[in-house]
């Protein structure tokens, strides 16, 4: 069946292009970084099992209705619902960290970004650079930081190294400063 169809190195590059120039910045890096977890939670866990794609923000919830950005999830071994019960796209069980990593290379933007993109990596590296960050809610609501970009860069050393493990729901990036600062305020009086 489909199920074992894995991608092939570069898969989805040059469309990955064209939604990066028409303006689909965000929802490419939020599914790059969704990538990248999963390949990162495979490799910790031993254990594979298919991942939805939850959007947590109307841009990536916009771009999974696309139906370009949807071409470019099955380049990448991606799978739709697969019935009236699942409601998201999923990045399934067979993929291997290995493969998510160079699916995530793949559609991580190269060149000068005027909005502010943090890639330049490798085609297909085996570990996550520093500065990365967990993720833009991929997953369950439950499993992502909920991390804006704007907190992405830390100064290595630094106590937000410690605090990205410890999951704060978050709705929006833009509330997700204040939120963090509260937890990290409230943490200070405890101890």
């Amino acid at each position: 069946m489909e199920e074992n169809w894995a991608p092939e190195e570069g898969a989805g590059q040059g469309l990955a292009r064209c939604l990066h120039q028409e303006g689909l910045a965000g929802p490419l890096r939020w599914l790059e970084n969704c990538l990248r977890r999963a390949a990162r939670d495979r490799e910790e866990d031993g254990v594979s099992h298919p991942v939805p794609l939850v959007p947590l923000t109307e841009e990536n919830e916009d771009a999974m209705e696309d139906r370009r950005f949807q071409t470019l999830l099955r380049q990448l071994g991606l799978r739709p619902p697969a019935s009236e019960q699942e409601s998201f796209w999923r990045i399934p069980a067979s993929l291997t960290p290995q493969q998510l990593q160079c699916a995530a290379a793949s559609i991580a933007h190269h060149g000068p970004d005027p909005s502010g993109s943090l890639q330049g990596l490798p085609k297909c590296p085996q570990d996550p650079g520093p500065g990365e960050g967990p993720g833009w809610g991929c997953g369950t609501p439950t499993s992502g930081y909920g991390l804006s970009a704007e907190q992405l860069p830390a100064e290595p050393g630094s106590d937000s190294e410690s605090e990205e493990l410890v999951p704060v729901p978050v709705p929006t990036p833009m509330q997700s400063g204040t939120k963090r600062r509260r937890e990290l305020d409230s943490e200070d009086e405890d101890g």
